[in-house]
């Protein structure tokens, strides 16, 4: 699994100085006020510049929206592909996967412009294909993570287990997000049982059909 499967791209190489200011500050308003603030006067105020510009470089709300999603999104997958590559396919890298969704949901700030952001795209046809890809992509990584071998035929094996991983992760970060002194541990450690169990047995009937 390398960065360049990504389908989506970190968007802000290919911005000029002022619309990466905008972004940001599209960020922050997101994350402290929720996605119905989101506005061009809001944006424009927090990032110092007027609503023409915000218009030039990004033309509507709509991308706005598309640059946030994709910075977003982006970031985290680079962080989970380089911190899984560097870890041993197997139980190994089954785990390092859990403990990054873990730490993910810990992530109160990037998780909540998450959430905001969800309403606005499933609304939106293009945004909804757009954001369909990327959750294609996160069930095909956590299919290659949780592999008990590089071997490429467990992906479609795994593509249920994988489903559920990321339905996980994204559940147990809305109750932190309700709740941000919810111990997770216990929860996380029966989730690790489970997957370990899974794929034991998954193992040993791919071994018996041999």
């Amino acid at each position: 699994m390398q960065s360049e499967d990504i389908p989506i791209s970190d968007p802000t190489p290919d911005l000029f100085p002022t619309a990466v200011r905008i972004l940001e500050a599209a960020k922050r308003v997101l994350a402290r006020d929720g996605f119905r603030s989101l506005t061009f006067e809001s944006i424009a105020r927090e990032a110092g510049e007027n609503q023409a510009s915000i218009r030039y470089h990004f033309r509507n709300k709509a991308g706005v929206v598309t640059a946030l999603v994709d910075s977003v999104l982006y970031l985290e997958a680079v962080q989970f592909i380089e911190e899984l590559s560097a870890v041993a396919a197997g139980t190994e890298r089954a785990l390092a996967l859990l403990h990054l969704h873990r730490e993910t949901a810990h992530d109160l700030e990037a998780f909540r412009m998450y959430h905001e952001l969800i309403p606005a795209v499933v609304r939106s046809e293009e945004l909804r294909q757009h954001f369909r890809k990327m959750m294609e992509w996160y069930r095909q990584l956590d299919a290659w993570a949780l592999a008990p071998s590089g071997d490429p035929r467990w992906s479609d094996k795994l593509q249920p287990l994988a489903l559920l991983t990321v339905a996980i992760a994204d559940g147990v970060g809305l109750q932190v997000q309700a709740d941000p002194d919810l111990d997770i541990s216990a929860a996380f450690e029966l989730w690790t049982t489970l997957v370990k169990s899974y794929l034991g047995s998954l193992t040993a009937l791919t071994a018996a059909d041999a």
